[in-house]
């Protein structure tokens, strides 16, 4: 390879974080990435509905006269009525009557099961919403009346005078645009309309117990308890842990684990600021081993994170396909595009290279059909559902008397062309069951285009005219790294987090570890569904992650992915 030399498989940590491209900390400190599940730094950006009144929502709560973001939590930009707290009751109700349940085998009839309870729980959020609507609009209702001195009570016209019924019929608009805009959110983040939720997030205010607020309570005489969060505080306390002889490594575990990426991005700009020195050379020079790895990997942006671990899987003796399958296969197009564009800066840091990159070195590393899959995927240009699709299939959910409850629903059969959906089927049949050998250029196009809902209803019917679920007949009909992409494929559009649960199994069972497959599934994933693919997991193998951690690792390594994947 002409830019790169490595030490194949773990050339170490990756790069320093630098500034690449557009994903700097530039003026207002916005961090805007399709890999923000927590999208911190936005929240200065948006003002709270009731405020400004510069959208239609905005005006809604004005004209209603309250706050609706200061109640559903417009912070981190979080959609109201969807935010972190709530998806993480999603999880939590999994071990009730109401939440999805996990699927162990991601069948068809089990995605369907999926997707109904997924349905039951969203109409539960949405439920505790319109509650707390009506608990608002009744307190403005009550306030806004008022005694005219004899005794007799006058409306008062500072709800922009509307009726109740105009209230409520506004309130539905609201619910429907918060819904599809929650649903837009989640697709660019997963792909899928799924709820997830990471075990890391942003820390919003500082606790009673936290190290950080007992050492600055002991050393500067100041109490931070309940107060919000300080990059200041954070980058003393870490240049405390590492002056001297020796290292805090416990105090360096606390911040990392609990403060999310972009905040991380923060405290490195921050640090030299107050500092004069870079806080990433000084971690390094400090730390070693795969505790600094762990480290190095929680620094870095997850887009140039991803690029890295790209190009360590390509670049030296040999090649890691299975790195390449589970990046390329799992990444939704907006989160690939971002790669991309720092791919060429990754791989060579002092030379200017074109955006296709990625699709030269894949190509001069793989091979056949396999490689094909790949360059497929990395170009990030899968169809997917577009706001038109997604507006005509959400849905008012009606009672049995006509009347609109004011919640809504996807009707998920709306996303997709049937009818194509039935051809294809019978293209993958054509493609596999029905010749001898394999038609694979078909099932390359169809798995590489199609949105994943469309793919669903192809699988889908692809059982009504063979038989058999798609994965046995990948199986039959295929072989080597193709078969292995293809079904990276159909366990990442029919269940990610049983997908992502799988490959941590696989990455700590057995004699040793594959410590940088661990650190890269743990840190990707911090943000985005470890939740979930604990809740997975835990059914995979019948023990927590937390436990395997504890026999598989030790250490300060240990400390860091058990804190980056929370005890239960």
């Amino acid at each position: 390879m002409a830019y790169y030399q490595s030490n194949y498989p773990n050339s170490g940590p990756p790069p320093p974080p630098r500034q690449y491209g557009g994903y700097g900390y530039g003026g207002g400190g916005q961090y805007n990435s399709a890999y923000n599940v927590n999208q911190y730094g936005h929240q200065q950006q948006q003002p709270q509905y009731g405020g400004g009144g510069h959208s239609f929502l905005d005006g809604l709560g004005a004209g209603l006269g309250f706050g609706i973001g200061a109640t559903f939590g417009a912070g981190f930009g979080a959609v109201p009525g969807f935010t972190v707290p709530a998806v993480q009751q999603f999880s939590q109700m999994n071990h009730g009557q109401h939440g999805p349940p996990p699927m162990a085998m991601p069948t068809t009839g089990r995605i369907q099961n999926y997707d109904s309870h997924l349905q039951q729980y969203q109409l539960q959020q949405q439920q505790m919403m319109m509650q707390q609507m009506q608990m608002m609009q009744m307190q403005m209702m009550k306030t806004s009346v008022q005694d005219d001195g004899d005794g007799a009570e006058q409306p008062e016209q500072s709800s922009g005078g509307m009726s109740e019924e105009e209230m409520k019929e506004k309130m539905k608009v609201m619910m429907r645009e918060t819904f599809v805009k929650e649903l837009v959110r989640r697709e660019r983040v997963s792909g899928t309309f799924e709820m997830t939720s990471g075990t890391v997030k942003p820390l919003e205010t500082y606790q009673a117990g936290d190290p950080v607020v007992e050492w600055y309570n002991a050393e500067r005489g100041e109490d931070f308890t309940e107060k919000p969060w300080s990059k200041d505080a954070d980058c003393e306390y870490l240049n405390e842990a590492m002056k001297g002889a020796g290292t805090n490594e416990d105090a360096i575990i606390t911040v990392v684990a609990s403060r999310c990426n972009s905040q991380r991005q923060e405290l490195k700009k921050y640090f030299k600021t107050m500092y004069g020195k870079d806080l990433i050379e000084e971690l390094k020079s400090e730390l070693s081993g795969d505790f600094k790895e762990a480290i190095m990997a929680c620094f870095v942006k997850p887009a140039i994170y991803d690029a890295w671990c790209i190009k360590e899987a390509i670049y030296g003796p040999g090649t890691d396909e299975e790195t390449l399958i589970e990046i390329l296969m799992t990444r939704t197009n907006a989160q690939i595009t971002e790669m991309r564009e720092v791919y060429g800066d990754v791989v060579s840091p002092h030379k200017k290279t074109s955006e296709s990159i990625i699709e030269k070195d894949i190509e001069d590393d793989t091979s056949g059909d396999f490689k094909r899959l790949l360059i497929s995927a990395s170009t990030g240009n899968r169809n997917e559902i577009t706001q038109d699709q997604l507006e005509e299939a959400v849905r008012e959910i009606m009672r049995e008397d006509g009347e609109g409850t004011g919640m809504y629903e996807v009707n998920y059969d709306a996303l997709c062309d049937m009818d194509r959906a039935k051809r294809e089927a019978e293209q993958l049949y054509k493609a596999g069951e029905d010749r001898w050998g394999t038609d694979e250029e078909t099932f390359n196009r169809i798995f590489s285009t199609r949105d994943y809902y469309s793919l669903r209803a192809i699988w889908k019917e692809y059982v009504k005219i063979t038989q058999r679920d798609i994965l046995n007949s990948v199986d039959r009909e295929t072989s080597g790294d193709f078969k292995a992409g293809l079904r990276a494929i159909v366990m990442n559009i029919r269940c990610r987090p049983m997908y992502f649960a799988e490959r941590l199994q696989k990455a700590m069972k057995g004699l040793g570890t594959k410590d940088s497959a661990l650190i890269r599934l743990v840190v990707s994933r911090s943000e985005i569904d470890m939740v979930q693919i604990k809740e997975c997991f835990l059914e995979l193998t019948k023990q927590t992650v937390w436990n395997w951690l504890q026999n598989d690792c030790s250490g300060d390594y240990r400390k860091l992915l058990q804190a980056l994947v929370g005890r239960d």
